[in-house]
């Protein structure tokens, strides 16, 4: 099946080389089977790594891996996949970061990142076995619009028409690995970690067991130990049968330090009054500057229970700068409501209500 993975641009070149490695804090690889929330999560790290988004696509047999792997190690549920092992780069449908690679400069850049080579010291993009390549691309793409170009067969021509760099090179063309035959590299890429640790273990159980109470407990279990990814495990559990789990894993949202809107927005307009409070809820606490209009649609709802859940983010906004949801809420006849806007707009210039 086709998945998606949400990286950086630094992220991207490394992948290119080492493959999917799973790293701390993370513990694992994640991907998505849609483009969209592949791409937020590309923006949040982009956002905390000062980088530029990229999504990267997959062509992945999870079937064959978890058999391999075992079935904790690979997880799929709601569009999620959270992957415990190393994946080879060999998955790569295209290009890493790139739809089309045409481009002279981003060829021989990927050769020089793929040998080691210093861009002064390595293949220029005038070199003609660049400009083949690059006329390869482009000839192949002109006839297979709707294909796509794997990393492995841009390798077979590279070596073709630049050979004097890949002398004394070995290459591992499964994993797309290059390394000198007189020189030992260390690679420094860590292994697959096992799940050895007894929360995990447990919380993991909990989450594939048949009783909604243990799969609410196991997502209480990943909030607690602040688990870095608990996001995309919530994420998971969006479409769970058990409405007591859908609920849990939006209340859960409201812990992360980060998230992206898209996966919650459709539960927003539920008509189960207690899943459309806890989609606004967490759709104002991770919209960021676009979160006023969750917040006017939260204070807004005919339900008394959606209306309090809104009130219970209001320190979150700038009082100064959203009068307009902050008055809603200090006129609301639910004296939780107002209670809660009272005391965010405490001593910032507001008057006491009428009433």
């Amino acid at each position: 099946m086709i998945l998606y993975h949400g990286t950086t641009r630094r992220r991207a070149a490394r992948i290119c080389r080492e493959g999917f490695v799973p790293r701390k804090p993370s513990r694992r690889v994640w991907f998505a089977e849609g483009r969209g929330y592949a791409f937020g999560r590309a923006k949040t790290q982009a956002r905390r790594r000062h980088d530029r988004p990229v999504v990267l696509v997959c062509e992945m047999d999870l079937h064959q891996m978890r058999r391999r792997l075992g079935p904790r190690c690979v997880m799929q549920r709601g569009g999620v996949v959270a992957i415990n092992a190393q994946v080879p780069v060999s998955v790569l449908r295209s290009f890493p970061g790139q739809e089309t690679p045409a481009l002279p400069g981003e060829l021989a850049s990927w050769v020089n990142r793929l040998l080691g080579l210093k861009p002064y010291k390595g293949v220029g993009r005038r070199h003609p076995g660049i400009e083949r390549l690059s006329q390869w691309v482009s000839k192949r793409l002109a006839a297979q619009p709707a294909g796509t170009i794997k990393p492995t067969e841009l390798l077979q021509m590279a070596r073709q028409w630049l050979p004097e760099h890949f002398e004394g090179v070995e290459v591992d063309l499964k994993r797309l690995k290059a390394w000198r035959r007189f020189t030992t590299i260390a690679l420094k890429a860590e292994p697959p970690l096992a799940l050895d640790d007894t929360w995990e273990e447990e919380a993991l159980d909990c989450l594939n067991d048949p009783r909604p109470k243990r799969r609410v407990r196991g997502l209480s279990m990943l909030a607690e130990v602040d688990e870095p990814d608990l996001f995309d495990w919530c994420v998971m559990f969006l479409d769970d049968e058990a409405k007591s789990v859908r609920l849990a894993a939006l209340q859960t949202m409201l812990r992360c330090r980060e998230g992206h809107a898209d996966a919650i927005e459709p539960l927003a307009g539920s008509k189960d009054k207690r899943i459309r409070a806890a989609a606004i809820a967490a759709l104002a606490r991770h919209s960021g500057s676009d979160a006023q209009p969750w917040f006017e649609r939260g204070l807004k709802d005919p339900e008394a229970c959606v209306r309090v859940q809104a009130a219970s983010l209001l320190r979150q906004l700038d009082p100064a700068r959203h009068r307009a949801v902050f008055e809603l809420a200090l006129y609301d006849p639910n004296p939780d409501v107002a209670r809660a806007a009272r005391k965010a707009t405490a001593g910032k210039g507001y008057g006491k209500p009428r009433w």
